[in-house]
């Protein structure tokens, strides 16, 4: 076995939460069999209590045996594949730990946040939010932006948006300045289920809020996008008030 091999044999096992002095006894074992402390402290150049330590460190992993009496033991390493279940029992408790850190977000609702950047990313995101959205939900818009969002999201991709949205029955309400109204009427006049308002003292800028029922979504159009989403309920609903407000206005 060569210095190149057993250097990156260490660092595999050292993976796996052995230490060097472990995986360099745990080698050792492997290479020569059935052998006593005495004879590993030698053969590794380890003291004698590191070489204990390991030992017992090895035997509570179940990677080594210890055989005959305490004071005349020999020991020897299992088989290899015993890193194949302690890597598939590691696989099982990430699966609980996960499970049961799911329950806790669960539990905690309101409190996700979660900022989305760049164009890939902007169309994938708006894909599975409208797939999420309840039937029959409202979509509240407060636009600074309207080209903004076509130029991002591409042809294709908000085809396939406006489909799931109208079979859903989704219904898009849309509040924006006077200065787009041009654009209202162009896009709006051949989309279904959606509504426009426009209030002349509402400036055009590179922000739009999106309020959806349970969350709310800011777009800043800028280089790279940016969406900055907050998943809260009471935060959605005092956007959505707040929208109903400057409806009446508009």
């Amino acid at each position: 076995m060569s210095k190149i091999i057993d250097l990156n044999i260490t660092k595999s096992l050292t993976e796996f939460g052995l230490s060097d002095k472990e995986a360099l006894v745990y080698m050792t074992l492997l290479q020569s069999g059935e052998v006593s402390a005495v004879r590993l402290s030698k053969e590794t150049e380890l003291h004698r209590q590191f070489v204990y330590n390991a030992l017992a460190v090895l035997k509570e992993k179940g990677l080594v045996l210890q055989l005959g009496t305490p004071t005349r033991a020999l020991w020897r390493a299992q088989t290899p594949r015993k890193f194949v279940a302690l890597a598939e029992e590691q696989t099982l408790r990430a699966t609980k730990l996960a499970e049961q850190l799911s329950v806790l977000a669960e539990k905690k609702e309101g409190q996700e946040f979660t900022v989305i950047e760049g164009r890939n990313a902007y169309r994938a995101y708006n894909l599975e939010n409208i797939r999420k959205t309840a039937m029959k939900s409202t979509i509240l818009i407060i636009c600074g932006e309207w080209d903004q969002y076509y130029n991002l999201m591409g042809e294709r991709a908000h085809t396939e948006w406006d489909c799931i949205r109208i079979a859903k029955e989704i219904h898009f309400r849309i509040i924006g300045p006077e200065s787009l109204k041009k654009s209202f009427d162009r896009d709006t006049a051949t989309r279904a289920l959606t509504d426009y308002r426009t209030l002349p003292k509402l400036e055009t800028n590179l922000v739009n809020t999106i309020i959806y029922p349970d969350h709310v979504d800011f777009d800043i159009y800028g280089e790279p996008h940016l969406t900055f989403s907050i998943k809260n309920k009471v935060v959605a609903e005092s956007q959505k008030r707040f929208f109903e407000t400057l409806w009446c206005l508009a």
